[in-house]
């Protein structure tokens, strides 16, 4: 089991590990729309699902996996209104790739006020891949 930080994310400190690969597996936390220095990237869903995204891009890249490995989401809303605009930036970074299965759900709260997208992810990596790191 390794786990696995990427240098152009935000380093919580929180304890817990961005990802962690095992037996060809890589899980990853909860991703959240946060800047490399740490300061909340975007103000509506839209924006910061895509800032969540291109986070979870940044985590599968330094565990071994692309984002056509992912196989699972889960999707964390602090607004259900913004499930289109999440939607609609989910799509475009899944484009011609096989769309992972998903769970959405809507909660009271995410690790800061501000914050309207929280996004996990389970990805296989390909065979070959299991030293990553």
């Amino acid at each position: 089991m390794k786990a696995s930080r990427d240098p152009r994310n935000w380093t919580s400190t929180r304890p817990y590990s961005p990802a962690v690969v095992v037996d060809g597996w890589a899980y990853l936390s909860g991703h959240v729309p946060v800047d490399q220095a740490g300061t909340t990237d975007g103000d509506d869903g839209a924006q910061q699902a895509a800032a969540v995204l291109r986070n979870l891009d940044y985590t599968l890249e330094s565990a071994g996996a692309a984002r056509r490995d992912i196989v699972a989401t889960t999707v964390y809303l602090t607004h259900m209104g913004d499930i289109d605009s999440v939607d609609a930036a989910y799509r475009e970074f899944f484009a011609g790739c096989v769309l992972p299965s998903r769970t959405t759900v809507q909660i009271a709260a995410l690790g800061r006020p501000e914050f309207r997208v929280e996004i996990s992810a389970v990805a296989r990596l390909a065979a070959g891949r299991n030293d990553a790191l």
